[in-house]
């Protein structure tokens, strides 16, 4: 019987070992948790030894488990980088289509651990708005697409998908004085724009539109300056902006993005990298 041990399970004890979670773990790797499960006991019995503790806290690593940890670490780093096809098609990037609210507080982490392990591989990231980008996509001009997919309209199916929160936010949490709530939106067409109109409508609450814009940036600075409240995602909140209190506002629907790539690039190692810590950042937003 081979002893040959797949790559795949000393990544997900390494994984597993950063995080001190199967969920976390998953989450980076772009696994459900079942799966990673799979495999972690799939690397057990392989060695014929427990590795993990798995308590209402977290998991730990045994001593075996500890032992077991630098080898598979240094045999994930030596796979990833000792990697000859990547030279090949250094010259051919990788076309990223992403929309402005993964930019800002995501792509920079996405970026540091990227370029640890593909270096000679280069990116082209296009920011605009969904409609603009799944039209990129369908036209071959991108090779991966991180948008809402109920307004993409691309028929096939994404390579993941979640749902994260769209929590009502204003400068230092404060409820605004008046009778009609200022709004601060983005420019029509927007989804997120629509839900928030139509929560308030339904739940009879008297509005006003006090500033818009296309640019979330510009979105941003006007709730920061308390012009009034709006919806971002979570990672929103902070110093300046923060949750309103709890019921004082409708619930707005979660907003679902989904990573789409091209499936003549499947075996790209550096697309497939990059749906992995894409998908780890924007789940820690999971609604």
């Amino acid at each position: 019987m081979t002893r040959d041990l797949d790559t795949a399970l000393l990544r997900a004890l390494a994984a597993v070992a950063r995080h001190g979670s199967i969920n976390r773990a998953a989450a980076e790797l772009g696994h459900s948790q079942p799966a990673l499960s799979l495999q972690l006991r799939k690397l057990e019995q392989h060695c014929g030894q427990t590795l993990l503790l798995r308590s209402t806290r977290g998991v730990n690593l045994t001593a075996a488990g500890r032992a077991l940890l630098p080898f598979a670490e240094r045999i994930v780093s030596l796979a990833e980088q000792m990697l000859p096809a990547e030279a090949a098609i250094a010259a051919a990037p990788c076309r990223v289509g992403l929309i402005e609210d993964v930019v800002s507080r995501h792509l920079p982490q996405v970026l540091a651990d990227f370029s640890r392990t593909h270096t000679q591989l280069g990116l082209e990231v296009r920011v605009e708005p969904g409609r603009e980008l799944s039209a990129a996509y369908r036209a071959g001009e991108l090779d991966l697409l991180i948008a809402n997919p109920r307004l993409c309209g691309l028929e096939e199916q994404p390579l993941w998908s979640l749902s994260c929160a769209l929590p009502w936010l204003a400068a230092g949490g404060a409820w605004p004085d008046g009778t009609e709530l200022p709004l601060v939106l983005f420019t029509a067409p927007c989804s997120w724009r629509d839900a928030m109109l139509q929560a308030l409508e339904l739940a009879g609450q008297r509005y006003r539109v006090v500033f818009e814009s296309s640019s979330l940036l510009a979105v941003q600075a006007a709730l920061e300056a308390g012009l009034g409240v709006g919806a971002l995602l979570p990672d929103a909140a902070g110093d300046k902006l923060r949750p309103l209190p709890s019921g004082r506002l409708p619930d707005l629907p979660a907003v679902p993005l989904a990573l789409y790539r091209r499936a003549e690039r499947a075996e790209n190692r550096g697309l497939e990298l990059l749906s992995r810590l894409f998908f780890r950042e924007l789940s820690r937003l999971a609604a």
